[in-house]
């Protein structure tokens, strides 16, 4: 006969009550961790199915635990079966992949049965989180300006031009690489300049300003931003 006891919570052998309450508590936890995510991160473009994997991963969690319970032959078997699962999703911010540590963290949490540990953790990572999204440490998206000038002439004239003008507008910016390139017979050459400060609204006419020099080809001004999207 199945045991539906709370109070009587074996690892090895837990009863059915025991186990959905777990998968509960895991799932409302989550939920609050992907809120607070949502709520103190700013320009949010994070897509919803990151939202989805937190509250998915915490469940998940709670099910290998679980299922794990004590037994050190099942452990290692879950980590064969892990080693050899690809993750092939790139996370560039290290805080997304923080907020993925906390869903997991709960969840393995609530599977081996520490709901206290789970509450007062989630409880605490959430009001801190919120803290920090009003504190001086909040984060803050930094652009970075990337200039490409293409060449019909491989002399450094048209590039002397270039870094004269640049600095005539008080434009910082540094050459990062020079390419020589074929193009139907044609010989070009292609620069990239780091621009090292945020220019102004009068400063971002170096496009046309640019584009009207002798033998340009192509100019092209690529603004990018450090916060991306997962």
């Amino acid at each position: 006969m199945f045991d539906f006891s709370l109070s009587d919570i074996n690892t090895d052998n837990p009863s059915i009550l025991s186990v959905v309450y777990a998968l509960l508590m895991s799932f409302v936890l989550a939920t609050f961790i992907s809120f607070t995510y949502e709520k103190t991160t700013s320009h949010n473009r994070s897509p919803g199915h990151f939202i989805q994997s937190m509250i998915l991963g915490a469940i998940i969690a709670t099910i290998v635990a679980q299922a794990i319970g004590d037994s050190i032959g099942r452990g290692l078997g879950m980590l064969g079966v892990l080693a050899m699962i690809r993750f092939r999703t790139n996370i560039t911010q290290p805080r997304n992949m923080i907020f993925i540590f906390a869903s997991l963290a709960l969840g393995i949490s609530c599977g081996v049965f520490a709901f206290n540990i789970a509450f007062y953790g989630t409880l605490l990572f959430c009001i801190l989180a919120f803290l920090l999204s009003v504190s001086p440490l909040k984060q803050y998206i930094r652009k970075s300006y990337s200039l490409r000038v293409t060449f019909e002439s491989i002399d450094r004239t048209g590039v002397n031009r270039v870094f004269e003008y640049l600095n005539s507008k008080n434009i910082k910016a540094s050459l990062l690489r020079m390419d020589i390139i074929n193009v139907t017979g044609k010989t070009e050459k292609e620069c990239n300049w780091e621009i090292l400060k945020e220019p102004t609204n009068d400063e971002l006419n170096i496009v046309e300003d640019i584009s009207s020099m002798e033998h340009v080809k192509m100019v092209k001004l690529s603004i990018r931003s450090d916060e991306e999207i997962i």
